[in-house]
């Protein structure tokens, strides 16, 4: 019987990110893993409903189909507990190495411990939660800053003839990411907010900006926040609005183009419309949001978006491949910076988004 093997190099870099652990486990055999392109990659991405992971997920089954691997794709609709039923299955089928882009840091820990246990390669990508260090991320607060830069050039503060107000909205208070973001998006609104040049009537800290809810929740409950500022029950309704969130966005769309269902019906078809529910009655806040799913963009072209931070996930799909590759062949894989993320208005909608492939025309 061949002998046990030690174990292998563990390794894990702030810009890259990988763990590589090959052993022996009373009951198990496992063939030394290479990186020639053979065996079973599994990748572990949040949630489908976000199309910067469907599309981070098609480009790097692609990359990695064609250095010879099979993948295993797999989504965890935003849920830590699925996420880490999902690489343990992946672990269980003997998969040489997994990619993950962690839900949070209980799925990331939890990926780590089933992966050191299983002595295979766990390359964590995509959100850096925990300061864990992984291959190829936006940094969250160059988006948040770039969407408030982006609100104040759309507001033009400075020739304003009243002091915009504005509502901030952010992810879950419980992820690092939205903090981030929202903590660099109020620096950059501090200035204008200290000189009376805008009033920040919402969101101005984390704790009322950030919305809560579970897996798949972030979107519905960020709507029902929109909707509630918008009808003026709370706060001065704001005349813009900054959504730090894929997901977030999305709800503020449907919350600033759609009528409220929770509206009461006008008792009589000649009855006046209530100003407080119909989004026709007022004028809609200036919005700047996040990302690239297809609710957002069509709502930029439209005009009801006046601009999105947009990262192309795509872009990150080489450096996943070779971060595999390096992690199977026992090297430290090479660090890679991520591309800056494009803030797009709605005159740049055609070339950033159906010339690129991230959309089709018939989507919109």
């Amino acid at each position: 019987m061949t002998p046990c093997r030690p174990a292998r190099l563990a390794f894990a870099i702030l810009v890259v990110a990988a763990m590589a652990l090959t052993g022996c486990a009373p009951g198990t055999a496992r063939t030394i893993r290479t990186s020639d392109g053979a065996g079973v990659i599994g990748v572990s991405l949040p949630a489908s409903a976000d199309l910067a992971w469907t599309r981070l997920g098609d480009a790097v089954g692609e990359q990695l189909r064609a250095r010879g691997y099979r993948v295993d794709l797999q989504f965890a609709a935003d849920d830590a507990r699925t996420q880490g039923a999902q690489v343990q299955n992946m672990l269980t089928k003997g998969e040489d190495a997994v990619v993950l882009v962690p839900v949070a840091g209980e799925a990331l820990e939890r990926a780590r411990e089933a992966a050191a246990a299983s002595a295979v390669p766990l390359i964590p990508a995509g959100r850096d939660v925990g300061g864990a260090g992984v291959v190829m991320a936006a940094d969250p607060a160059v988006v948040g800053r770039a969407q408030a830069e982006a609100l104040l050039e759309a507001l033009d503060v400075e020739t304003a003839l009243t002091p915009p107000t504005i509502a901030v909205v952010a992810g879950p208070a419980d992820d690092p990411e939205s903090a981030a973001r929202h903590e660099a998006a109020l620096e950059v609104l501090a200035p204008a907010a200290a000189s009376g040049s805008v009033r920040i009537v919402s969101g101005a800290d984390l704790a009322s900006a950030a919305v809560t809810g579970g897996a798949g929740e972030v979107e519905s409950a960020a709507e029902d926040r929109i909707r509630t500022l918008l009808g003026g029950s709370e706060d001065e309704p704001p005349t813009a609005m900054l959504a730090l969130d894929d997901a977030v966005s999305r709800g503020a769309v449907t919350a600033v183009t759609t009528p409220d269902p929770r509206a009461t019906a006008s008792p009589s078809p000649t009855a006046s419309p209530d100003p407080a529910t119909e989004p026709s009655a007022r004028v809609p806040p200036v919005l700047v949001a996040s990302g690239g799913d297809t609710t957002t963009v069509r709502a930029l072209r439209d005009g009801a978006v006046a601009a999105t931070v947009f990262v192309d996930t795509r872009s990150w799909a080489g450096s996943i491949a070779d971060a595999v590759a390096a992690a199977l062949a026992g090297d430290t894989p090479v660090p890679s910076l991520a591309p800056t993320p494009t803030t797009v208005d709605r005159d740049a909608v055609q070339a950033v988004f159906l010339e690129t492939g991230w959309l089709r025309a018939e989507d919109l």
